[in-house]
């Protein structure tokens, strides 16, 4: 690790710090009411109650190997980020026999018509998947997110959560101005620090800071660090409706080397937010997202893209409480 980089961590720690000051750790409106020092029983009721959740022996995962896990009812020949682009188009939705058809989880097979992104049979598809609306899924709103400094300093954790962090975005302020004054508000790669990250929370809660935290991308260990983060969250297949005042999420991961993930719209499509870049209600290859296991995670070929994130393994689906029904914790 050379000066440069030693220097840029030593910052990134001292801005978290300052945030995490600001954010109220013991939130009288958390659902679990997270202590930063969670004793003994408490600890232990806790985690046995998100190991739980967590077994990956759980029928809505599957094993691909010893250290790895998909969900159930994924199916690499329906993935998009597998196929090659052609220039006949399959049908985006479920391969259902009737309205109430809700057992049946394979993407079809037909083609679909020109200038639709179904085929003959599916051309209910919108209203099929509305099925799984539980009613309480955010609109979605792009222009909520485009200040500069949500935009900057917030990624596809907080969109998934849908929380914006006040201390986060006057963080974010307080750099612009210092560095450029008049020119604010603008977004500055320095915010870029100030992003939340999965787990985060519950470990800075539990030891004081992030100096321990494993980077380590895979589906068991990215869901143990939103479980803990926020018990409150039900793992749950897609084909599922949600409570009320819960809306549906899903992440996937670019094994061992980064995550991502989406939230349901109102009306049935999703949506997402890569990285510091503005919201998106399309995959990589520009098409609507129907079903987030079927749509193309692949970015390795985009041109806006200096990264090559490939987001091959699809980990799975949540039910997130609404904003004014339980906290969301994440720092």
């Amino acid at each position: 690790m050379n000066k440069n980089t030693k220097n840029k961590n030593k910052n990134k720690k001292l801005i978290k710090t300052k945030i995490n000051k600001k954010i109220n750790l013991n939130s009288s409106n958390s659902s679990n009411n997270n202590s930063n020092k969670i004793k003994g029983g408490a600890r232990t009721k806790m985690n046995n109650k998100i190991n739980n959740k967590i077994n990956i022996n759980n029928s809505l995962f599957k094993k691909l190997n010893e250290n790895e896990f998909v969900y159930t009812h994924y199916n690499k020949e329906d993935d998009d980020t597998f196929n090659k682009p052609s220039k006949i188009k399959r049908c985006m939705c479920i391969d259902y026999n009737s309205k109430n058809d809700f057992q049946t989880y394979n993407r079809c097979n037909k083609q679909a018509l020109e200038n639709s992104d179904f085929c003959n049979k599916h051309q209910d598809c919108k209203s099929y998947l509305r099925n799984f609306l539980s009613g309480d899924e955010p609109e979605y709103q792009p222009e909520i997110w485009k200040d500069p400094y949500i935009e900057g300093s917030h990624n596809c954790y907080s969109y998934f959560l849908n929380r914006q962090v006040k201390a986060v975005r006057e963080k974010c302020n307080e750099i612009c101005e210092k560095k450029h004054k008049s020119s604010c508000p603008i977004k500055d790669s320095e915010c870029t620090d100030l992003k939340p990250q999965p787990g985060d929370f519950e470990l800075i809660g539990r030891t004081g800071s992030d100096d321990t935290k494993e980077r380590i991308y895979k589906c068991p260990n990215m869901h143990k660090k939103i479980l803990k983060d926020n018990p409150s969250l039900i793992p749950v297949s897609f084909n599922a409706k949600c409570p009320k005042n819960f809306y549906k999420g899903a992440y996937v991961v670019d094994p061992d080397n980064t995550y991502h993930f989406y939230r349901a719209n109102k009306d049935g499509t999703w949506s997402h937010k890569p990285g510091i870049s503005p919201i998106s209600n399309v995959d990589s290859s520009k098409q609507p997202i129907y079903v987030p296991h079927f749509a193309n995670r692949n970015y390795e070929e985009n041109k806006d893209n200096d990264e090559a994130i490939n987001y091959t393994n699809f980990c799975g689906y949540y039910c997130i409480p609404t904003n004014n029904t339980i906290h969301k914790n994440l720092v």
